[in-house]
């Protein structure tokens, strides 16, 4: 057997092991004397295992009984009694999280089907509260049908092993596209979104609830070191409409008095890179924003229209103006047809 064939069995034998609930520490002489490997490449595999699957493969150190020293164990996460407990803790010692539990019963229930530990517990707290929130918005937009739950599994699983698919894409018009290196998965502005790199080596932002099907790519998967250049990029963006590879420009915005307690200092705010500026005498207040592309902020502050004044750039303010006088015409000739 070659050696790329023998690791590839010894991992996937390690795997089957784990799946069955065995824990594994690179120390096991037995199992070390099963493979035929030393404790460094025992040690080395399980690694690689833990590497690949960091969200199901959890490693504790604990005491065994041939050393007084602690060993890495590696272990396959229990998800009923890992999901279970946690609830148990938050719920039982009373942190106000019951608002999470609301939430996820009402709008995909099957979220909390593995968790039969608590259910009593689960059963009590939705009572207590089922008259306390309402929910306007709907976060769980993928859950809707089995399809969009497998695309969803589908391409976390290719952001968590760092690998490829293909996607079949309708957003403007059917597309597909071959070899997309899967980046992260992002939910912004209410909705999920893949980042990822195209085979043109060019970044895109899909949103999910777009894609109509995802299948597996036939190139490897990418080296933890092709993410780091974008890794800079996820700690600024804005929103999904943030441009990568482009330099932000700085716009600075006005709010006028009657809603300038909203962006006040201290206030929370819109956006990553909101900076509070001044409080003006009159009592507005003038902030600034960084931004790539004019979509990426005027629909915010179209929303607050005309609450907010964009002072500069020019360039933003002209735009600004077109998209106003362009709605103008629009509803001014509705007005004629009638």
């Amino acid at each position: 057997m070659k050696t790329n064939d023998k690791k590839t069995a010894h991992i996937l034998y390690l795997m089957e092991l784990l799946a069955k609930g065995r824990e594994l520490y690179k120390q096991d002489t037995d199992l070390q004397n099963e493979l035929h490997v030393s404790e460094r490449t025992l040690g080395r595999y399980l690694e690689e295992i833990h590497e690949l699957y960091t969200d199901i493969v959890l490693t504790e150190k604990r005491k065994k009984e041939f050393t007084d020293r602690k060993v890495t164990v590696y272990r396959v996460v229990d998800p009923r009694k890992e999901v279970a407990e946690t609830l148990r803790f938050f719920l039982e010692n009373d942190n106000d999280l019951s608002w999470i539990l609301q939430l996820l019963h009402k709008h995909d229930p099957s979220v909390l089907e593995d968790v039969g530990l608590v259910q009593e517990t689960i059963d009590r707290v939705l009572d207590r509260e089922k008259d306390v929130f309402v929910f306007n918005s709907k976060p769980f937009e993928l859950m809707e049908s089995n399809r969009q739950k497998n695309i969803f599994k589908n391409l976390r699983d290719a952001v968590r092993r760092r690998e490829y698919r293909n996607i079949d894409y309708d957003y403007e018009g059917a597309e597909s596209y071959k070899d997309v290196k899967c980046l992260k998965i992002v939910f912004s502005e209410n909705n999920w979104y893949l980042a990822a790199e195209t085979d043109e080596g060019k970044f895109k932002w899909f949103r999910i609830s777009f894609i109509d099907n995802v299948s597996y790519s036939k190139k490897n998967g990418y080296q933890k070191k092709e993410l780091e250049k974008y890794l800079p990029f996820f700690e600024r963006f804005e929103n999904p409409m943030t441009l990568y590879g482009v330099e932000p420009q700085k716009a600075v915005i006005m709010a006028h008095p009657y809603i300038a307690k909203y962006f006040k200092k201290g206030m929370k705010p819109f956006f990553r890179s909101q900076t509070f500026l001044r409080e003006n005498e009159d009592g507005s207040v003038e902030f600034s924003v960084d931004y790539t592309q004019p979509l990426e902020i005027l629909p915010f502050v179209k929303k607050w229209a005309p609450g907010l004044e964009i002072l500069k750039p020019r360039s933003l303010v002209d735009t600004y103006v077109e998209d106003l006088r362009k709605t103008l015409e629009i509803h001014e000739r509705r007005t004629d047809d009638e």
